[in-house]
């Protein structure tokens, strides 16, 4: 009864809003309403503010939220080691992917998904600051994203391989017949960029910055498939990292074209949070990972 409860406010601060909270949890409206107005009255506080619709949580019922998330991460912890034992190795997990990311991420949970047919894995587009969010609060077991990122946060993490940006462009587009390209050149074309609240787009808006170029892209988007879509078209180029499309390749009728003066990278690692009691799916994925060498697999 309590673990429910627990998973009935989880639901509520995932879903905000009580009918599909209520819907995600099998359960009625009623049913998941009367739960939480009964952990209120136990605890003797208001969890939620009350009104027509949820409109979020009291300041106290945040601190329950965190407990409860807490508690459902130590009870799925002991279910997956109560599986283990019974039945082999097996579970889920919940791994939040930066966008510029997503297509290498295949290259980790493909290998740990073949040796292991019995986990479950979901994977979220998520920003980086979103990562290091959810992996706080117990709504993601792993993150795919930039390391440097988490110097405030309590995460370990693992670097996987170096992204560097370079510009996709049309074949067809003004520079058909140059390898590289310096990003003040870059600033002067027509660019389709992913959105500012991307770490991608900031480290991007930084370079220009460095240069003393001042760019505001005609086309803004939070999708990299809507991103080179748009090149594809012909009509605009963009910055993307090199290797997001050296898994799944170039879209036709586009090119790379390494950007200089100066050339950009980052270090893109897997994070998981500092826990003492860590998910044992979510070590075990950690450590396989440690055993990839994901650059080699981009030649």
């Amino acid at each position: 009864m309590i673990v429910r409860r627990l998973l009935y406010l989880s639901a509520l601060a995932e879903e905000k809003h009580f009918g599909r909270a209520a819907e995600k949890c099998s359960v009625s409206q009623p049913t998941l309403s009367n739960a939480i107005r009964q952990m209120e009255k136990e605890l003797g506080v208001s969890i939620v503010q009350r009104g027509y619709r949820f409109s979020g949580f009291t300041q106290e019922g945040l601190r329950v939220l965190e407990h409860a998330n807490r508690m459902l991460a130590e009870s799925g912890k002991l279910k997956e080691e109560l599986d283990l034992m019974r039945d082999g190795f097996s579970g889920a997990l919940r791994i939040g992917v930066m966008p510029s990311a997503l297509p290498i991420a295949a290259l980790v949970t493909g290998c740990f998904g073949q040796e292991f047919p019995g986990v479950s894995i979901e994977v979220f587009s998520r920003s980086a600051k979103g990562i290091l969010s959810d992996l706080e609060d117990f709504s993601l077991d792993l993150g795919i994203s930039y390391i440097d990122e988490t110097r405030m946060a309590k995460i370990k993490e693992l670097p996987l391989y170096t992204e560097n940006l370079a510009l996709l462009t049309p074949v067809r587009g003004p520079f058909a017949n140059r390898d590289q390209i310096t990003w003040e050149e870059t600033a002067k074309v027509p660019l389709v960029l992913l959105n500012n609240s991307m770490q991608n787009r900031r480290i991007i808006d930084k370079a220009f910055k460095n240069v003393g170029c001042d760019v505001n892209p005609q086309i803004e988007t939070n999708s990299l498939m809507n991103l080179a879509a748009h090149v594809r078209s012909g009509a605009w180029s963009s910055i993307v990292p090199r290797e997001c499309f050296a898994f799944c390749s170039e879209p036709p009728g586009t090119r790379m074209i390494k950007i200089v003066e100066p050339e950009i990278s980052h270090v893109v690692g897997l994070q998981i949070a500092d826990r003492e009691f860590p998910s044992v799916v979510a070590e075990s994925f950690f450590n396989a990972a440690e055993e990839l060498e994901i650059e080699s697999m981009f030649d």
